[in-house]
């Protein structure tokens, strides 16, 4: 179980999701008290990288065999035991790029008709991500149900 968690996207993806929230807030001029939750964003993606982090380094101490490095630069959701896992990752690696083969000109797109406003790139440097995160993680659970 914690495994599955650990190895899960959706950690990394509410990292990713409150670093771009806290960014997108900071630059709010609107808000009255903007600096106050943008520091409370910021708190909680400190307690996720805390969590994520012990819950690591546990599994790493039950699965020594099975090592996860929090610092590595390969991400800790690929699951490349064996052949299967490796076309499996292969095939959800190649629908993120078909993804990102149709979301990176829309987003440019974006960007460009709204250049006036200052949070607009980053909603979508955020949106890219979660998309990224979700079609690896629908592809995987896909292949996996096969």
């Amino acid at each position: 179980m914690l495994q599955r968690i650990i190895r899960s996207p959706f950690i990394p993806m509410s990292m990713f999701l409150l670093i771009i929230v806290c960014f997108t807030i900071s630059t709010m001029d609107f808000y009255p008290n903007q600096s106050m939750l943008a520091r409370m964003v910021f708190l909680a993606l400190i307690a996720v990288t805390i969590c994520w982090t012990v819950l690591t380094q546990l599994h790493n101490r039950k699965h020594p065999h099975d090592r996860i490095n929090s610092l590595g630069l390969i991400p800790p959701e690929f699951q490349e035991t064996d052949e299967g896992q490796q076309w499996i990752t292969f095939k959800a690696c190649r629908n993120v790029y078909v993804y990102y083969t149709y979301a990176l000109p829309i987003v440019a797109g974006i960007c460009f008709l709204f250049s006036h406003s200052r949070f607009i790139p980053l909603l979508s440097i955020g949106a890219l991500g979660l998309g990224q995160y979700l079609v690896y993680w629908l592809t995987i659970r896909k292949l996996n149900q096969i």
